[in-house]
């Protein structure tokens, strides 16, 4: 999964489980992705952010090309639904081959060169829009805070504000999911409340 500027660059890529929902996009890879979404709409100054999803991010055009023929030469009887049925989850299948202009129930041998072209193209590079990330309540991780510059690392301490001290999310820190983001919490809370308590 890739998070696209306004240039069509490629911002960040994430090679990992991903999967759509009802509002859009979720899972590992959308989680990782979810911050530079909210940058590069910043710093686009745009409302809508492109994404784009590598279904075979180890493998080349030319040679998602090669595989599809193959398993045509296989299976040439077999319907493409059935016969491409382990490239992918099948509702992500149906809607390649609708966005290809594949009928699901054709048999492979009839695919014609370009519906092979066209469906590797969608494999490699469908994309799609991202309007923004869910609010805070829904979050899995934050971005923003007190700048840890303005903290001392070794007691949690504020420079500017003695006798204040910073713990968890309060700080401008993030971790990739929510995994890292609940070991830093302990750990600079622990680290907070021993020298809160010492002062």
């Amino acid at each position: 999964l890739s998070v696209r500027n306004k240039k069509g660059k490629t911002v960040v890529s994430h090679q990992m489980d991903m999967i759509f929902t009802h509002f859009g996009v979720s899972g590992p890879a959308a989680l990782r992705c979810s911050m530079f979404v909210h940058q590069t709409k910043k710093r686009d100054k745009v409302d809508e952010v492109t994404m784009a999803l590598d279904v075979f991010p180890n493998s080349s055009i030319g040679q998602v090309e090669q595989d599809l023929q193959r398993l045509i030469r296989e299976t040439p009887d077999k319907n493409v639904k059935n016969g491409w049925k382990d490239l992918m989850p099948e509702r992500y299948l149906l809607f390649g081959l609708e966005q290809a202009g594949i009928d699901p129930d054709q048999t492979l041998k009839s695919l014609q060169p370009k519906d092979i072209k066209e469906f590797a193209q969608f494999a490699k590079a469908f994309t799609f829009t991202a309007n923004g990330t869910l609010p805070l309540d829904k979050a899995f991780v934050t971005g923003g805070g007190v700048s840890t510059k303005e903290v001392n690392p070794k007691t949690m301490e504020s420079k500017l504000q003695p006798g204040l001290y910073f713990c968890g999310e309060l700080l401008d820190y993030n971790g990739y999911t929510g995994g890292y983001n609940i070991t830093g919490a302990f750990v600079t809370g622990h680290t907070a409340g021993m020298h809160a308590a010492v002062d």
